[in-house]
């Protein structure tokens, strides 16, 4: 079964958002509700922390993409950072990486957004 878990800080307008466990069919609904809230509360800059993150399907990946068009509109955005390889794969499969900045770790990607 899968597991999800966050860990968030809000800094201003940006949170920091560290995702632990598996983003699938199940999960998905999940994150999308934390993210909408996120963005709700006047959130413009998503850091997704990634480095706990173990597996993401195309469901979680639509999620993210929806946030994504959205905080683009609103001139925010998503990032990510400390990406597993296997991460990293599906959302190069599915040409995600290609609308989203990808930072090699945490300390990089808040020196930058």
């Amino acid at each position: 079964m899968a597991n999800l878990t966050f860990d968030e800080k809000a800094d201003g307008s940006r949170l920091i958002l560290k995702v632990a466990g598996e983003i699938d069919a199940k999960t998905a609904p999940e994150l999308k509700l934390k993210l909408e809230s996120a963005v709700g509360n006047g959130m413009k800059t998503i850091v997704f922390d990634c480095s706990a993150l173990t597996y993401i399907a195309s469901a979680g990946i639509g999620v993210l993409n929806s946030i994504q068009k959205f905080l683009k509109e609103k001139s925010g955005e998503i990032v990510f950072c400390s990406l597993r390889k296997e991460v990293k794969d599906t959302m190069e499969l599915m040409y995600f990486t290609k609308k989203v900045r990808i930072f090699p770790n945490l300390e990089e990607a808040l020196s930058i957004v």
